[in-house]
């Protein structure tokens, strides 16, 4: 008797001091008891959770819950997420640890301990997007959204190897945006910042849908042409350049004037040609475009 009595005593503190929530219920669903932190978590009484049963508790639209149910009625016991409803009708997620038992009469019970992981998931879900933005930005440039130098020069890298395997030519471009220190002193570093987006944006409407565009560094820009001859690549290039000098760019509200030149560069009958060579090719082409500004240049 003592010893019962013992045991009696050490369920109920534990059941009514437990972090954990604790529900008593049968396997139909109805609930018997549910302890203080279970009352805290939903919001509710005793008595409301008792009425509302788990069909009132859970989220019945989870698809894990048939699952779970079923390995529980299978197995005896089972661990698993699974979505609540609290009073508010806010959903919150939680580690759900259930069992099967028989009493001493032969009764059937089972009990439900939760976990609100809630805390918990938006600390996975801001670690998650701190990473997912970690790894954009160790590939695209923060400010005009196209690929780093780094990324650039890795997808070249790839190109090469491909076009060496196929036997197809490739052309790279290589521009900077005319007199644009210019704008920087004597507009602001936020008016050549909007330029570097403005162009960035302008040379993406251009292209095709397999170029590949980056900021090489400062002012200028880079872009990947797969599977282009010279004269292609030079077309483009003309192409590019109209596009930009043609279009209207305001910095506050005053009117700009911009214009690019561009360095070309094909790779097409150099097969030991590396990557820095072909670069340095066209940064070769861009500095006598230059001369002249606003001009295509490929030798």
């Amino acid at each position: 008797m003592m010893d019962k009595l013992v045991k009696s005593e050490v369920y109920r503190f534990l059941f009514e001091n437990s972090n954990d929530a604790l529900l008593l219920t049968n396997p139909d669903g109805h609930v018997y008891r549910a302890n203080p932190a279970a009352c805290e978590m939903f919001q509710r009484s005793e008595e409301e959770i008792c009425t509302l049963g788990r069909s009132g508790l859970v989220d019945l639209s989870d698809p894990r819950l048939a699952p779970a149910l079923e390995e529980r009625a299978t197995k005896g016991r089972v661990r698993v997420e699974l979505n609540f409803i609290r009073k508010d009708s806010s959903v919150f997620p939680t580690e759900c640890a259930s069992a099967i038992f028989q009493d001493e009469i032969g009764d059937i019970w089972t009990v439900i301990i939760l976990r609100d992981m809630t805390s918990i998931k938006a600390a996975e879900d801001a670690s998650r997007r701190a990473q997912e933005e970690s790894n954009y930005f160790a590939m695209y440039d923060y400010l005009t959204g196209t690929l780093n130098r780094r990324a650039f020069i890795s997808k070249l890298h790839e190109e090469l190897s491909r076009s060496r395997r196929e036997a197809d030519p490739f052309s790279i471009l290589l521009l900077d945006i005319d007199h644009f220190k210019r704008i920087n002193d004597t507009m602001s570093h936020a008016c050549g910042d909007e330029v570097l987006k403005t162009v960035a944006s302008l040379l993406g409407e251009k292209l095709r849908p397999y170029d590949t565009l980056g900021r090489y560094g400062g002012d200028e820009f880079i872009i990947l042409l797969p599977k282009t001859t010279k004269q292609i690549a030079q077309e483009i290039g003309e192409r590019l350049r109209f596009h930009i000098v043609s279009s209207r760019m305001k910095c506050d509200h005053i009117p700009i004037s911009v214009s690019i030149s561009v360095g070309l560069a094909c790779c097409d009958n150099a097969p030991d040609e590396e990557v820095d060579a072909l670069i340095k090719r066209a940064d070769k082409n861009l500095y006598l475009a230059k001369q002249k500004r606003n001009t295509v240049f490929g030798l």
